[in-house]
């Protein structure tokens, strides 16, 4: 049976992913579709930012924050959003996990 103490803190993590995962569709709608300052001042002005110049090593699973297989049918900013969230989510509980398990030894 689990303790009290593991419960609450069971129920503080699902409602802070859950608060998390709520600010993604209610903040996202709202963010701006222009480049950030960087990249605006390179694609302007100086103009050393070409995509020919570059070719990356590994391609990216979710470019610009978008599911390529997913075009036209949903928001796939969102649920770009809510896959990283839990990718970070994953990894944290796996380091504590670990870290736990270390102190143990």
């Amino acid at each position: 049976m689990e303790s009290p103490k593991k419960k609450n803190i069971a129920l503080l993590l699902v409602f802070v992913l859950s608060f998390i995962i709520g600010l993604v569709f209610l903040i996202l709608p709202f963010t701006s579709q222009s480049p950030d300052g960087l990249e605006k001042v390179s694609e302007e002005t100086i103009a050393f930012l070409k995509k020919e110049d570059f070719k990356p090593l590994v391609n990216a699973p979710m470019p610009d924050y978008t599911i390529p297989r997913l075009k036209n049918r949903l928001d796939t900013r969102q649920i770009a959003g809510i896959a990283g969230i839990l990718a970070v989510f994953g990894i944290m509980i796996l380091i504590g996990f670990l870290l736990k398990k270390k102190q143990k030894i």
